[in-house]
């Protein structure tokens, strides 16, 4: 995975609703084919893009979840296939594992450095509200990849050095053949 896709940032955007029916109208998929569309088809990930450009002329993707045309449901997107689910069993053991963990010196005492070190590990956006502007926060992490075959530990570091805790499925590794 790029570096660039490790960074959470905490936004709420907005999601496939899967109470309504498929895109059957095609547009989408006419669209994805066309040259001059900014709608492109990602057959890995079964996903469609709104490519667009940036304010520093960069080309950035949206995910398109909806067809715009006659409001059907996109494909479904195989992106979670990319990662391991982490099975109950696993979740409560890492849960186990960091309950008692507060600060960045509990998680170094007992994990030792860790294999990555994040400075812009989690971005935080909070939405203009009651005539106080929008504000944008980042927070380092730390990150641990060999505590679990199916998860990594990721440690946010907050003010104070306290820390928030979270486990992500690894990348699946496909077998070349």
């Amino acid at each position: 995975m790029p570096e660039l896709g490790t960074l959470a940032c905490i936004e709420r955007v907005a999601m496939p609703n899967n109470r309504i029916a498929p895109c059957k109208c095609g547009f989408l998929e006419k669209q994805a084919n066309h040259p001059d569309s900014p709608i492109r088809f990602d057959a890995k990930l079964n996903e469609y893009h709104f490519i667009y450009r940036t304010s520093t002329d960069g080309e950035a993707t949206m995910m398109v979840y909806h067809c715009p045309f006659c409001g059907g449901r996109a494909p479904k997107s195989r992106r979670a296939d990319l990662f391991h689910r982490l099975t109950h069993a696993e979740q409560r053991r890492l849960a186990e594992l960091t309950k008692d963990m507060r600060t960045v010196q509990d998680v170094t005492a007992a994990f030792g450095e860790p294999d990555i070190r994040q400075p812009i590990g989690e971005v935080v956006i909070t939405p203009e509200r009651d005539g106080k502007p929008e504000t944008t926060k980042s927070y380092p992490a730390m990150i641990y990849t060999g505590l679990s075959e199916t998860a990594d530990i990721r440690v946010t570091i907050y003010p104070a050095d306290r820390v928030g805790i979270s486990f992500e499925g690894k990348a699946v590794k496909k077998d070349a053949g």
